[in-house]
């Protein structure tokens, strides 16, 4: 078995390297600037790959995607959102049906933002995707990921806010804590649908060894109240300032702002049907 990791520089697929190699499962990185022995040099946007270590690939884990909250959605930067996503998985498919020989298994990630906002609905995995931009590029995304369906293992993956001490969500939202800044994002009465890095690298693994089609991967909806609080608790630090009102949130990110103020509600039920959850509560941040 040899797994490929495109994206894999990244807070999930640096985890998941780490992981892969605990289990002696041979692992290479995607990457633009290849420093190490174990990255594979290429440039999606320039359509170059050293194509001469695909050739022993197995398995391939899609986490590309420049991150959804790392800038404001100004146009320019919601068309680097897509086709950071959809013309690379593009570009990999076609790296893989000419230079992966025996390639039999693939894991996409995707987002659980395919709904669009509300917070009375669960929702399933055959769910209809909402309107808004979210829901139309998870829409996209997981459509360039299908090309890979033929292959005898195939999964798309749906995460929820991924937190772990080591990075992500849970810095960007303890770093103004740890200097007593900490505050409430909106109401805090919106559900947020997260789940903890380690169980994503374990249901990773387990996509790429059994089908699992699509299935969202959270471990719980809990509200930001509690999840920030949460944090909090984790970093020994406690809330003092007043919650930061919605407006202000969509004044400082715009329509991207949603992803805090917003509720999302999002069933685990198909992952419980097959994987048990090593961190199911935020007590076990």
């Amino acid at each position: 078995m040899q797994v490929l990791i495109a994206g894999g520089t990244g807070f999930i697929g640096r985890a998941l390297r780490i992981y892969f190699e605990g289990l002696n499962i041979d692992t290479k990185i995607l990457t633009r600037k290849a420093t190490e022995a174990y990255h594979v040099a290429w440039s999606p946007a320039e359509k170059t790959c050293d194509i001469s270590q695909l050739r022993e690939v197995t398995h391939i884990v899609n986490l590309t995607g420049e991150g959804i909250a790392d800038k404001r959605w100004t146009k320019p930067r919601k068309k680097a959102l897509i086709s950071s996503r959809v013309e690379t998985t593009d570009f990999l498919y076609s790296l893989t049906q000419k230079h992966c020989p025996k390639l039999i298994g693939y894991v996409g990630i995707s987002g659980v933002n395919a709904f669009g906002f509300g917070d009375e609905k669960i929702h399933q995995e055959n769910d209809p995707f909402g309107t808004d931009f979210l829901s139309h590029l998870v829409k996209d995304w997981e459509e360039a990921h299908k090309a890979f369906d033929f292959l005898p293992v195939f999964s798309i993956i749906r995460l929820g806010m991924v937190l772990s001490p080591d990075g992500g969500a849970y810095k960007k939202i303890a770093k103004p804590m740890r200097w007593g800044f900490g505050a409430i994002p909106g109401k805090g009465s919106q559900w947020v649908p997260w789940v903890h890095l380690k169980d994503v690298v374990q249901v990773i693994h387990e996509g790429l060894t059994h089908s699992q089609g699509l299935i969202h991967l959270v471990a719980e909806n809990s509200s930001m109240k509690n999840l920030t609080l949460a944090i909090a608790q984790k970093e020994k630090r406690k809330i003092y300032l007043p919650n930061i009102p919605p407006f202000m949130i969509r004044l400082i990110f715009g329509e991207m702002g949603g992803l805090l103020t917003e509720s999302v509600r999002i069933s685990n039920e198909k992952l419980l049907s097959f994987y048990a959850l090593k961190h199911p509560q935020l007590s076990t941040l």
